[in-house]
């Protein structure tokens, strides 16, 4: 009768022991973070009221991802504004995108509980990797610059090469010749010379194509090509996040045709590669970075092979007592196997994936050119090209002058042409 009630009891504990371990391992499921909020629609319809239409669809992601991807959205709300004119709410967005990146590094509670082994590393609010972080400040520069302000744009710039030099755990030297030639750009505007020639030589430190401008260039040339580098997992568990370059397109180099008025033949002006996206999201201070990895994938491993040691000892353990009719080594059995369910459990439940949020509308490639106009044009016309000088695409772009010095911004690609949520922002 008691070796009766001993093995109903042992069979309880079991019992226990593997629900716990199912619990735990339910843990492994889409997290709430990664859920969509319900929204009022009174609250949704006055969030948009001042956007564009056709951002709407983006835009709604500000409130329906919360503040985890506030950053994220703002960013590629912004520059789909910024593709259609619309500026003003461009702007409003990299205000709000930028006030979010610049407190990338601060302690909070959230910050804290992204470390967890049990949270998904896309828990924490998105701030973006060095090469994003970088962009944002670059898109900002450009809108300062339209605006003729160019303190602003200068300070957006060094801003944007601070970004680059800084990753969670180390510190790298910049390399963006993009940001130190548009730097340099905004003090020849200014009136500046000692602060332009500095710029532009550290621009040319890092891209020795990168030609200062003429001192009385008074347009610059922006053009786009290509697609964002895309964010990929790599590892045992997912945990390693690598970078590849994106595919599907076949535009690598701009030329940009001038034409001060209807009466005048067009100038045709060939841009220069000032900045490789994927190269900058591919390294830290110009050193190939391969996968940045993250710690929780070490735990998950040895938590697993340990739980099937100890699942497999315990077996051993509890088949010899019920072979023997010894409740006290079925009991022993039961502990051992015990422990290992729960260390697969808890392996089960820790989230090492990479965090793969990424700012899909950014371009693959930046080119530019500072040119001398006697009469300023309204517009200019782009032809992207490709292999062999295949037209791959063409645009026209408004030209701005506030100020000196007028600006042309333009891109192969449509910042538009996006889904209306940016890639790992939400459960697959």
């Amino acid at each position: 009768m008691r070796k009766a009630i001993g093995k109903r009891r042992l069979h309880r504990r079991l019992a226990g022991v593997l629900l716990a371990a199912t619990a735990l391992s339910g843990c492994a499921a889409t997290q709430p973070h990664e859920r969509e909020i319900e929204v009022p629609q009174a609250e949704m319809q006055s969030y948009l009221s001042d956007k564009p239409g056709e951002l709407h669809r983006l835009y709604a992601k500000v409130l329906t991802q919360g503040e985890r991807n506030a950053v994220l959205n703002h960013m590629r709300a912004g520059l789909a504004a910024m593709q259609i004119g619309a500026w003003e709410v461009a702007e409003r967005s990299f205000d709000q995108a930028l006030l979010g990146i610049e407190t990338v590094y601060a302690d909070s509670e959230q910050a804290e509980e992204a470390r967890s082994t049990w949270v998904k590393e896309n828990y924490k609010a998105f701030k973006g990797e060095p090469y994003e972080r970088m962009m944002a400040y670059y898109y900002r520069g450009l809108l300062y610059l339209r605006e003729g302000d160019y303190e602003n744009a200068r300070a957006s710039f060094k801003g944007g090469l601070l970004q680059d030099t800084l990753a969670q755990q180390e510190t790298y030297s910049q390399d963006v010749a993009l940001l130190a030639y548009l730097s340099g750009w905004a003090s020849h505007c200014s009136h500046d010379p000692g602060l332009a020639f500095q710029a532009f030589e550290e621009a040319q430190e890092y891209n020795a194509e990168l030609d200062p401008p003429a001192d009385d260039a008074n347009l610059l040339l922006v053009g786009e090509t290509g697609l964002a580098p895309r964010k990929v997992a790599v590892g045992a568990y997912d945990e390693a996040l690598a970078f590849a370059r994106a595919e599907g397109f076949g535009d690598t180099a701009v030329e940009i045709d001038i034409a001060a008025a209807d009466t005048e033949a067009a100038r045709k002006v060939q841009l220069t590669e000032a900045e490789d996206v994927f190269f900058q999201a591919n390294t830290r201070g110009g050193r190939q970075i391969g996968q940045i990895l993250e710690g929780q994938a070490r735990f998950k491993g040895a938590s697993d092979a340990a739980g099937d040691a100890a699942i497999q000892g315990g077996a051993a353990a509890m088949s010899y007592g019920a072979y023997s009719d010894s409740n006290n080594a079925m009991a022993a059995g039961l502990a051992v196997m015990a422990a290992g369910l729960i260390a697969k459990g808890i392996s089960a439940a820790t989230r090492p994936e990479a965090d793969l949020r990424a700012w899909d509308n950014l371009p693959d490639r930046v080119h530019l050119a500072a040119v001398e106009a006697d009469r300023m044009p309204q517009q200019v016309t782009a032809r992207f090209i490709g292999t062999g000088g295949a037209t791959m695409a063409r645009t026209t772009a408004p030209v701005t002058q506030a100020g000196p010095c007028a600006i042309a911004w333009t891109r192969a690609h449509s910042a538009t042409d996006i889904p209306d949520a940016a890639p790992g922002s939400t459960a697959n």
